[in-house]
């Protein structure tokens, strides 16, 4: 098994010192700064199993969030994700995919997979979102026009002003690091008071809350390990966790008050009659949201 770690450690530093940068205007990203490659090569070449352990749990925890949101936005046809934590996703996301790519290949396919899910919640997060944003804001305010120009006009201000960062990234290494853990810091405040947006549990789910906090917690660990005296990362590592486990227990106190077991989805016993009133309510959000016309 260290075998096959080993080698494929060994073939992902080789690409690495292949990969030439790829051109921007009239920038050419990652070459600016010359010391990129080895500062990734560096990393790679000292991967222990514990560290390959956390890379591959932050990975697949975070793959996790984006089904478990797919799959809640399918199900119950109601926004699972703040809209501002979904444009910073897939603003971050699109540009260290195609626009700044990541120097390691290995995990610049796994942030592949991560655009398309990011376009495919965009895409229903965008088209059952409108109930809601009627629900919430009502008939004066709840128009067509607003919801696209606040949907779309906060998607490219979002993705500007990320964009306005990236020629600073391949200058400074650890500089992604700093704004992941601050956007990932709004996202777990967003989270909570999205939850209050919500008249039952309509497009939340206990798992998506783990993950996002299992997902944050092992690079933070593998921080602690590669980069110790980050104190201001340290701080927002602390911010996120914080708030993810408020968000947990939170979750969980309104799947009780609405009868519903967080991790089965079944009644709570004693609570039948709550659980059944709270799936027609979910029946009847689904059908409202699926044939919403402006």
């Amino acid at each position: 098994m260290m075998t096959f770690f080993n080698n494929l450690i060994a073939k992902i530093a080789a690409n690495i010192a292949a990969n030439t940068g790829v051109k921007w205007g009239n920038l050419v990203m990652m070459e600016p700064y010359d010391g990129w490659h080895d500062y990734i090569k560096d990393l790679f070449n000292h991967l222990g199993f514990i560290e390959i352990f956390l890379i591959v749990a932050s990975a697949l925890f975070w793959t996790g969030v984006y089904i478990v949101i797919i799959k809640k936005l399918w199900q119950n046809h109601a926004p699972s994700m703040p809209w501002v934590c979904l444009c910073m996703n897939f603003s971050w996301e699109f540009q260290f995919a195609f626009l700044v790519p990541y120097p390691e290949p290995f995990t610049r396919w796994g942030i592949y997979l991560w655009v398309l899910f990011d376009f495919i919640m965009y895409v229903l997060d965008l088209k059952y979102g409108k109930y809601a944003f009627r629900q919430r804001w009502g008939e004066q305010y709840g128009k067509k026009t607003y919801y696209y120009f606040v949907k779309v006009g906060l998607f490219v201000i979002i993705f500007i002003t990320i964009l306005m960062m990236n020629p600073q990234w391949p200058k400074l290494p650890d500089s992604p690091m700093f704004a992941a853990y601050i956007m990932n810091a709004i996202m777990s405040m967003l989270f909570i008071t999205h939850m209050f947006t919500k008249e039952t549990i309509e497009g939340t789910s206990i798992y998506q809350a783990w993950f996002k906090f299992l997902g944050t917690l092992a690079p933070t660990i593998l921080g602690l390990m590669w980069m110790p005296g980050q104190w201001f990362v340290y701080c927002l590592a602390f911010i996120c966790a914080i708030c993810d486990i408020f968000y947990i227990v939170m979750l969980t106190d309104r799947y009780h008050k609405f009868g519903v077991n967080p991790y089965t989805g079944k009644a709570i016993p004693g609570k039948e009659d709550i659980y059944a009133d709270t799936q027609a309510k979910l029946a009847e959000y689904k059908v409202k949201s699926e044939n919403f016309k402006w």
